[in-house]
């Protein structure tokens, strides 16, 4: 676990240099930081991907994923009655790389908007105006997910 967290680390502060980096790399950040919340959770925590495969040389803001990923796992997964479970998901749409993660916990409480989400949103705002979009809500059967609509420029 501490060989998992220093490496982490090491890309955390490796990445502070690029912008935007290719969704895959994202990607592969985000599985290092799942794998130290799996250790945490002892078995209690489930992830799963559905990434299409033409979104993953996207270019995306670089650690744009772990805020919304911690929240999922702390507001939502880790609340959920019995295994908490998340799903990341990207696809394409009209000119637009669509992020979601969602989980199964008790759902978004009224008001809830944490820092993880107010400096996502303005992260996304400084880079690509009012092209990008981030959004929060409950699910009707119970959970929460989050969606980033991330402009695919070129």
């Amino acid at each position: 676990m501490i060989a998992r967290l220093a490496d982490l680390l090491r890309r955390t502060i490796d990445s502070r240099g690029a912008a935007t980096v290719p969704l895959s790399e994202e990607i592969d950040f985000l599985r290092r930081y799942i794998e130290i919340m799996e250790v945490r959770f002892q078995g209690r925590l489930r992830v799963r991907m559905d990434l299409s495969p033409d979104t993953l040389d996207v270019r995306v803001p670089s650690l744009i994923l772990q805020p919304i990923m911690e929240n999922a796992i702390e507001h939502g997964a880790s609340r959920a009655v019995g295994e908490g479970v998340i799903e990341v998901a990207a696809r394409r749409d009209h000119g637009s790389l669509v992020l979601s993660v969602r989980d199964n916990g008790p759902g978004v409480r009224a008001g809830a908007a944490g820092v993880g989400l107010s400096n996502t949103r303005a992260r996304l705002e400084q880079l690509y105006g009012s092209r990008a979009s981030v959004s929060l809500e409950s699910l009707p059967e119970s959970g929460a997910i989050a969606t980033m609509t991330i402009p695919i420029d070129g």
